[in-house]
């Protein structure tokens, strides 16, 4: 790759969002080909920020021969082609899992988060309003039942005692993976929100 005057494009091309070029090294260079294969994202990224990247991009692989480069160019387009029907089968499975959901909370069920590096927080919800992929929630107080050791304790939702009058509308992420659906509620604040299903929960703080 050093010797620039010896190195000739066998070929270039687009193949579904990936730009996949072939050079001839020349006679000298151990392996004779050289294939790079770079993504019209990457491309697109790096004449925006051509500062961040200062050396060849992409992916690449070499070849003996042109009949070995262009068995590899044959591989990555059949790789490409499988990374793409893959993504198009879980866009399938994800819009199939959307249109049969129904929505399994109702208003007055509660909802909680548990987040923190070092320390537990939780925070708990109260559903107000359901839609068909979405929640209105206002957030409730707790009570500390037990304390368990220094600096944390097992605390109890306080249903119906709002803290705010502040009502926050999350969506209910649905999505399905190998034909099993399921969904996720991100909370207003930090990491996800689950079910309280009664009883309490641990917490700790003062880290």
């Amino acid at each position: 790759m050093n010797n620039e005057t010896k190195t000739q494009e066998v070929s270039n091309e687009n193949y579904k969002g990936y730009q996949i070029r072939v050079s001839d090294l020349g006679d000298q260079s151990r392996c004779r080909y050289y294939i790079n294969i770079i993504s019209d994202r990457l491309i697109a990224l790096k004449q925006k920020y051509p500062s961040r990247f200062s050396h060849s991009i992409g992916k690449y692989c070499f070849a003996h021969n042109l009949e070995q480069a262009e068995a590899h160019v044959a591989t990555i387009k059949a790789n490409i082609d499988s990374k793409a029907n893959a993504k198009q089968q879980r866009l399938s499975e994800n819009a199939k899992a959307r249109e049969e959901f129904v929505n399994p909370y109702k208003v007055g069920d509660i909802l909680y988060s548990s987040w923190g590096y070092e320390q537990t927080n939780r925070e708990f919800y109260q559903i107000v309003s359901i839609g068909n992929r979405s929640l209105k929630l206002r957030q409730i107080g707790s009570v500390s039942v037990r304390d368990t050791s220094w600096c944390s304790d097992e605390c109890a939702p306080t249903k119906d005692k709002f803290v705010t009058d502040e009502i926050n509308r999350v969506n209910i992420v649905v999505s399905s993976y190998n034909g099993k659906a399921s969904h996720s509620v991100k909370s207003p604040i930090h990491g996800y929100l689950y079910k309280h299903e009664g009883g309490t929960h641990y917490r700790s703080w003062g880290h």
